[in-house]
């Protein structure tokens, strides 16, 4: 519930009037939680593509993080991000463009300690403010 409700604040609140999608991939990153059992099933998802796996190691590793492709994005995520992208008003293509942009990011940020475990204890409520830092910077 409480994750609902930060994701609405912020969507309200936070209105991507730059254009640089930012909001949208917040949004889809919560859709894409939800769909997939949480923020480790997301991450475990992602992490057992064969194309994928060594990027999104990257990101969460405590080194540089590797871009991905968009293609690659959507295929590891598959009928997932298709539903996750209808539900924000998005086709697949363009948000599998709009996560080869910020999922690098928002990993990386929920996983400071450069390890995957850390994720258990993030919630919703941490990427919010981890975005909303981002933003008023």
């Amino acid at each position: 519930m409480l994750n609902e409700l930060i994701s609405g604040v912020a969507s309200s609140l936070l209105k991507d009037t730059d254009g640089d999608g930012q909001i949208q991939a917040i949004q889809l990153f919560h859709q894409l939680s939800q769909q997939n059992g949480g923020l480790n099933g997301l991450l475990s998802l992602l992490l057992q593509n064969v194309d994928l796996a060594s990027i999104v190691q990257s990101w969460i590793s405590n080194g540089s993080n590797a871009q991905p492709q968009a293609s690659q994005i959507e295929n590891a995520l598959g009928s997932s991000l298709g539903q996750a992208a209808a539900n924000i008003g998005l086709n697949s293509s363009q948000a599998s463009h709009l996560l080869a942009q910020y999922l690098p990011q928002i990993i990386n940020a929920i996983t400071p300690n450069g390890n995957a475990s850390d994720v258990n204890s993030f919630g919703m409520d941490d990427v919010a403010k981890i975005v909303l830092k981002q933003i008023i910077k």
